[in-house]
């Protein structure tokens, strides 16, 4: 591992500052050092504003809002892409717990020529609420079995396991690292999906497959817990981006029009 690799964690928010507040917590212990958090808020929440002035932890912290017209979260990743020149830009969600080795282990299998990504661990609600009322970053793998947490397999960390490429990946936008090469190869992410439900990670999936580069898989190497919470039902939301998304494999346009650069 080299202490060179600079790292950009790009955190996505939306009005939860409970949650995030566990996730820096997460952050601040991480083993590997040589990086900076952007929280991207798609939104402009004065509660969330007030409790990034009012936190102190050891690494840089810069928050980025826009108007709170809607989903737009490929928007405001760009706009913290734009603002970031980092080797490797790694990418959670405001209420994915991170595992101490999480930033040292992405670092360790850093290629620019190479998309990294993991699973998570679905914490069940009592799993979830006794970690939030804890000093606690990893939560008992027995609690989680016991009290019906899912993917609990992707909690164990087990380094000597090989790591996979992987020719179909199936990626998910709150675990994954990418290098900054690839990012401006395909533009970074599509801004033309403004429906949540699909498309926002699959969508830069499928165009940095079709541009040629490799993909790893880091299950059982690289750890994320994610904190319980109640997902509402977007299927009729999720057949729209899915829709546009298939439109736009069959274009075949690997560096998207509405991106990190605006092409129309």
């Amino acid at each position: 591992m080299s202490s060179s690799v600079s790292v950009r964690l790009i955190i996505a928010v939306y009005k939860n500052t409970t949650f995030l507040k566990k996730v820096l917590d997460s952050v601040e212990q991480q083993t590997y050092r040589n990086f900076k958090v952007s929280v991207v808020e798609d939104g402009n929440s004065e509660v969330m504003q007030n409790f990034i002035q009012s936190i102190q932890y050891s690494f840089p912290i810069t928050h980025y809002t826009q108007e709170d017209i809607g989903f737009r979260k490929n928007k405001i990743l760009n706009v913290a892409l734009r603002d970031s020149q980092e080797d490797l830009c790694v990418f959670i969600d405001g209420d994915c717990v991170l595992h101490p080795t999480y930033l040292k282990t992405y670092v360790n299998h850093y290629d620019q020529e190479t998309v990294l990504y993991a699973k998570r661990t679905n914490l069940d609600e009592k799993t979830s609420t006794k970690l939030l009322n804890s000093n606690a970053i990893k939560p008992s793998k027995w609690e989680m079995i016991l009290n019906g947490s899912t993917r609990v397999e992707d909690s164990f960390r087990l380094p000597w396991k090989p790591i996979k490429y992987k020719k179909n990946p199936n990626i998910i936008g709150c675990n994954m690292a990418i290098p900054r090469h690839i990012l401006n190869t395909v533009n970074g992410f599509d801004e033309d999906y403004e429906i949540t439900g699909y498309g926002e990670d699959c969508d830069i999936e499928w165009r940095m497959k079709k541009a040629g580069f490799k993909f790893i898989d880091l299950k059982f190497h690289v750890v994320q817990f994610h904190l319980y919470h109640e997902r509402p039902e977007r299927e009729d939301q999720t057949a729209i981006s899915r829709k546009m998304y298939h439109q736009k494999m069959e274009a075949g346009e690997v560096f998207c029009k509405n991106g990190l650069l605006k092409s129309f």
